[in-house]
Parts: structure tokens; sequence; C-alpha cells
């Protein structure tokens, strides 16, 4: 690193939900990166989003595991080194896609605009990020789109919210076949929650593949330290239990693979298609209502 930069290497983590639990497998994880790359690393737990994208930004920050949303943005505007992503459900297209109910007027994305909708929850990736990125890269903007936004905090909630017709529509995941993109292999309706007919849903044109977490640095991180936190994290799945659980309980999985830089392409271009048309993108993927 520069000269005059701080000894130790801060990483920064997202925020969690249990902050004494969330902080034990942080210290944990802060012990293995300090031993594999030989110098004090500091874990930085982000409050929110935006302290986790300042943070990297301003140079307090030096390396972080960013939602690829932030990974976007933030290389876009100062540029980064991506190290290692999240691996999720190898083999598998993992996309957001709206739904509702057969019986719904609603069965293109252009007929969104002034329904209801139920999301999961401001920080879910496809329970609310990337359904309305969609929506913004096609010039509709998600901030003024819905006639109501309701949070029901859990991919079945947002299902038996729609059946239930409390909401016109709601956003999930979608793992498709890679070999048969009509193909759903799970999904926020399938397999359905308790006395759900998962018959009944209709879902729309889906988004995606979305790309994984990543794990990044800044780019005036030395290539050697950046070298040797790519290593520890692609290797952490062959570490002791204890490394590993952490990995799994705090980031949803304990094995990182190779970044392949173009899965990216589709939220750059999304984001592109978003300004192009008019859509402020970073407004787009805030909460339009007070959570």
């Amino acid at each position: 690193m520069p000269r005059g930069r701080p000894v130790a290497v801060v990483f920064a983590a997202p925020p969690g939900g249990d902050e004494v639990r969330q902080g034990q497998l942080l210290g944990e994880l802060g012990e293995y990166l300090s031993d594999q790359i030989g110098r004090r690393v500091v874990i930085h737990n982000a409050v929110s989003y935006d302290d986790l994208a300042q943070g990297i930004a301003s140079g307090r920050v030096h390396a972080a595991w960013l939602p690829p949303a932030v990974y976007v943005e933030l290389d876009r505007s100062i540029g980064l080194r991506a190290l290692a992503a999240a691996e999720r459900g190898a083999g598998v297209g993992y996309f957001c896609a709206f739904f509702t109910v057969v019986e719904s007027r609603v069965t293109t994305l252009d007929q969104v605009p002034g329904h209801s909708v139920g999301w999961v929850d401001p920080n879910s990736a496809a329970g609310y990020v990337y359904p309305r990125l969609q929506l913004a890269s096609l010039g509709i903007d998600p901030a003024t789109a819905f006639e109501q936004e309701v949070f029901l905090r859990s991919h079945s909630s947002v299902v038996r919210a729609v059946v239930d017709r409390a909401v016109d529509l709601g956003a999930t995941f979608v793992h498709l076949d890679p070999s048969h993109p009509r193909k759903v292999i799970r999904a926020g309706w399938s397999p359905a929650p308790p006395d759900v007919d998962g018959s009944s849903i209709l879902w729309l044109e889906p988004f995606g593949p979305l790309p994984a977490d990543v794990v990044a640095t800044r780019r005036d991180v030395s290539e050697r330290t950046a070298e040797k936190l790519r290593d520890a994290f692609l290797t952490i799945e062959e570490t002791v239990g204890d490394i590993r659980a952490a990995a799994q309980r705090h980031f949803g999985t304990g094995r990182f693979v190779p970044v392949k830089p173009r899965s990216y392409d589709i939220l750059r271009n999304s984001l592109e298609a978003a300004e192009g048309k008019g859509v402020e993108v970073l407004a787009s993927l805030r909460p339009s209502e007070p959570v």
C-alpha cells in the first residue's frame, strides 16, 4: 500500500442482523485474514450500504465484501480490483422476477406501474434491489411507479400476500435451469409456502442472471496485498471448520471462486440504460417509503 497508509488493512463487511453474533464471526474472519496476509486486518462492520460504499470511496476502507450493484457503481466511479466471488448454487441461474396471480391483468412489465407491490426487504437483492433496477432499465422509475409498497420481510410472506390479493405484485428470486430458460428449479413460490397453490402464480420476464457478491479492493492497495487477500478467500473452504463456518453464517457461503468480470455486464448495461432513459439510478434503488 502507498506510503502514509495505516499499517492495518481495513476490510469492510456489509450490515447484518445479530450484531453480537456478527461481531464474533467477523472477529474470527479478521484473525484468519491477518494470518494469511501477514499484516493486521481490521474489520469494519458497515452500518448500511451507504456506509460501505462511502468507506471504500473515501479510502477509509481498503477492501470490502460488496453486493454486485454496489461493486459496479464503485467500479464505475473510482475503479476497483475484484478478487473473488461468492459461490452459491453452482450450475444454477440465479434470477429475480416480478410475479402475480394468473387472473391478474398484469402480464408484462410495462403494465406494472399503478399497482401495489410487496417487497421482501430494502437489502434483498432479488426481492427489492434488482427488480427495481430492471424497471429502471426500461425507463420506468420505481420511485414513483407503484400505488403502494410494503415490506414483508421474507420471500414466503410476499408470495402469500400476492396469493391473498393483499398486493397486486411481488418480487422474489428464481433459480432457472441454464439449459431450459423457462424451467424453474426453485423460486420464492416453488416449493410453495404452506396452504399456497404454486400453480396460481404467474411470473413475468426474469432479470439476470444476477452476479455474485464480490470481494474487492481499491486500486491503490498494493498488488501484493490484493493477491494475498484473494488467495485467502479462494482457499477459505480448505481452512479449519470454524473459519469456514463463520464465512458460511455471515456471507451465506464458505466457498469463493475467481471473478468472471463479464458476469457483471448485465448490471453495468442496466445502469447505463436507466441513465439513458432519464431514471436516476441510485434513487431508484432506495426505499421510496420509510421502512
